[in-house]
């Protein structure tokens, strides 16, 4: 087996190629800056362009591949290949320092409550497989996740019981978003928040002497949301 270059780290992300045997959907088990396996026997020397997803992307990123090794199905592990990226794109390269960043340490404490407010319903979706990957794609973590698209129905939730974190998408708003931020203020001092939105409806909170609001503006890559999750859960309010 071929001596590994790069560090890999423990992930479950979605792969889907053509081969052979026709268009396999599958799951990679561990990836680098320099390749992936996946729990398939293929052929040593075949080339492929991968497509890998993680929950929350709309479109996968396309990286070209070639197998380096291969085990079959009578290993006792099952089948496997290792696979070598061929010459990655600026972007996939990006794609891949984002996800392997994000993966490195993930620290979450006993449980985490994190409170999301998105009043689109796909970004209510991608926002919140995305913090429920992030807490499974290690050591299983278990994390507390209200995700609601009703300001007032997220409002009783961050009085009714203690939380780690909320998120709040401040586009498309039914009320403004300063409001929202003060009557959460006036009850909850030292619950950090996550404020994402375009720059300009972001402007207001980044100007803020609060300490705990953390502005992110779109588009966001995965990374940049997950890391400032991440910190968050791990060293706030103990």
């Amino acid at each position: 087996m071929i001596e590994r270059r790069h560090l890999r780290q423990q992930l479950m992300l979605k792969v889907e190629f053509d081969d052979m045997a026709g268009f396999r959907s599958n799951y990679l088990t561990d990836l680098s800056e320099g390749g992936l396996r996946v729990n398939a026997e293929l052929q040593v020397g075949q080339r492929f362009t991968l497509h890998i997803s993680f929950l929350g992307f709309v479109e996968p990123i396309q990286i070209e591949a070639v197998v380096k090794w291969s085990l079959s199905a009578t290993e006792p592990d099952g089948p496997a290949a290792g696979l070598a990226f061929v010459n990655p794109s600026p972007e996939a390269h990006g794609w891949l320092t984002d996800i392997l960043d994000t993966s490195t340490e993930i620290y979450v404490r006993d449980r985490s409550r994190v409170l999301l407010l998105e009043v689109e319903p796909f970004l209510l979706d991608v926002y919140g497989q995305e913090v429920r990957n992030w807490a499974e794609l290690r050591d299983g973590m278990p994390v507390d996740l209200v995700a609601l698209r009703d300001p007032a129905a997220w409002l009783e939730e961050v009085f009714r019981a203690p939380a780690t974190l909320g998120i709040i998408d401040v586009d498309d708003l039914p009320i403004p978003s300063l409001e929202l931020y003060e009557r959460i203020r006036a009850d909850v001092a030292e619950l950090p928040l996550i404020v994402i939105g375009s720059r300009a409806n972001v402007a207001p909170f980044a100007t803020m002497p609060d300490e705990l609001v953390f502005c992110l503006c779109k588009p966001l890559r995965f990374g940049v949301l997950m890391n400032t999750v991440r910190i968050l859960t791990h060293d706030s309010v103990k």
